[in-house]
């Protein structure tokens, strides 16, 4: 039997007897999209989409994104194909025409907002959502799985408790499978009491306005580039998030002494009060020549770090057009990793205006 279509009987089956009963009579017919995924096709046959692209895949929320999002990600190579008020079972049903069809390196996935909205539980969301890893596991082994958490709207705050539902399975799902990521979105969209913002929103108070879309981009960017950096040609250069307080250098020469080895990583940081905090890390591929950020690592003699040193030539604060220089140091003397939950904090953070 072929494997597309054994794995199509599965979904059929799968969506009709379970686990949940009552998917199939609940769901919204897939097909009510065909002149949508028609239009992508015939703008993929008059310009071919790039392949081993970022893919950006889901409902409005990501279709009324589908034009701005290539220059707010850029330099990232995207491909937007969001489309309508879809839910996660037109994106199991359209897979081969709008997904596996780019063999895409990693896809941004919004879904579950309106699924709720249509009276799915999350339960059932989230055993769909499970199909469809399946289902990218199967066609596409290599993609990492970006999943958007469900936005706070207004116009949904009956379903609000729902939503965190789902958005706590789509972390439960991040923190047990490497190649899946969660985008806590939502996080950024309350308020500091975690109410709703009528300013971030349409007069709908169900799609983002540009101010709420500037969030939006700011969020998702910082959360692609340590793992997708590395892969593209152009860089993404060194960035301060301010939405998530994220400082991210996309490409710094990492020296340890006395070792003296040299690699080429890509370098993130929470800003924590007036400390950065490194949280995550990526090796850089073979196509980078030279990066001008510089983190210095000194080792004790049982091998365990004794220093370390990051500076940065060019840092960019994302929206502002001024760029810093910018320096800062950990000290085991001082913020002892043992004393600090296994976190490298570096302190004593210097920083002046470019030329």
């Amino acid at each position: 039997m072929n494997r597309n279509f054994s794995l199509f009987l599965f979904v059929c089956v799968f969506l009709v007897i379970g686990p949940t009963q009552g998917i199939a009579q609940t769901q919204p017919d897939p097909t009510r999209y065909e002149s949508s995924i028609l239009a992508f096709e015939n703008q993929d046959f008059l310009s071919a989409p790039p392949n081993h692209a970022v893919l950006l895949v889901g409902s409005s929320s990501i279709g009324l994104w589908n034009e701005q999002a290539p220059s707010d990600l850029s330099p990232f190579t995207v491909i937007p194909r969001g489309f309508g008020g879809s839910v996660m079972n037109d994106v199991i049903y359209y897979f081969g025409r709008i997904v596996a069809k780019y063999n895409p390196r990693a896809i941004v996935l919004y879904e579950g907002d309106n699924d709720l909205a249509w009276g799915l539980s999350p339960e059932t969301i989230l055993n769909q959502l499970d199909i469809l890893v399946d289902m990218i596991k199967l066609e596409l082994p290599d993609t990492r799985l970006y999943i958007l958490s469900v936005k706070p709207s207004i116009a949904r705050a009956n379903l609000w408790a729902l939503a965190q539902e789902v958005n706590a399975g789509f972390a439960l799902r991040a923190e047990s499978d490497e190649k899946i990521f969660h985008i806590a979105v939502d996080t950024y969209l309350l308020d500091e009491s975690g109410g709703f913002r009528s300013d971030l929103y349409l007069t709908d108070f169900l799609h983002l306005n540009a101010t709420g879309y500037d969030i939006w981009a700011d969020v998702i960017r910082a959360a692609l580039t340590v793992q997708e950096a590395p892969l593209e040609n152009s860089s993404i250069g060194t960035n301060f998030y301010l939405t998530t307080s994220k400082l991210i250098s996309d490409c710094v020469n990492l020296t340890t002494e006395p070792e003296s080895e040299s690699l080429p990583i890509t370098l993130s940081f929470n800003l924590i009060e007036s400390q950065l905090v490194m949280t995550d890390f990526a090796f850089r591929n073979s196509r980078t020549s030279k990066c001008s950020d510089r983190l210095a690592v000194t080792l004790a003699e049982d091998k365990s770090v004794e220093s370390a040193l990051y500076w940065t030539e060019k840092l960019y604060i994302r929206g502002e057009s001024t760029k810093y220089h910018l320096n800062t140091e950990y000290s085991s003397m001082r913020n002892p990793v043992s004393e600090n939950g296994g976190k490298f904090i570096f302190d004593q953070i210097d920083y002046s205006i470019a030329e």
